[in-house]
């Protein structure tokens, strides 16, 4: 089954629908805030947008992980880790029933 993905052009040509605004003016606009967004988490481990959601650093330890196929154990490095959790506002229109 082949999963859909929101892409960075999706997003683009959303603003272009939207605004009007040229491909390459959405594109800068695009990276400027995922660069906003990468700065904050490398500065102070998370970031928080009101009424959207927070992205939060966090390290996950070494550990012994295998491989399905052929079931050879191997060491997955010690990294750091985005999640994302969403504001209540976004919750609730998740869950809202469409009428």
């Amino acid at each position: 089954m082949k999963r859909d993905n929101f892409t960075k052009k999706d997003l683009k040509n959303e603003i272009y629908n939207n605004l009007g605004l040229p491909d390459t003016f959405s594109e800068k606009i695009l990276n400027i805030f995922f660069d906003i967004i990468i700065d904050g988490l490398i500065r102070d481990g998370e970031v928080k947008i009101t009424n959207f959601g927070k992205f939060k650093l966090s390290t996950k330890n070494q550990r012994i992980g295998r491989n399905p196929k052929n079931k050879r154990e191997y060491i997955i490095n010690k990294r750091k880790v985005v999640s994302f959790y969403p504001s209540l506002t976004i919750k609730r229109k998740m869950n809202e029933k469409k009428k």
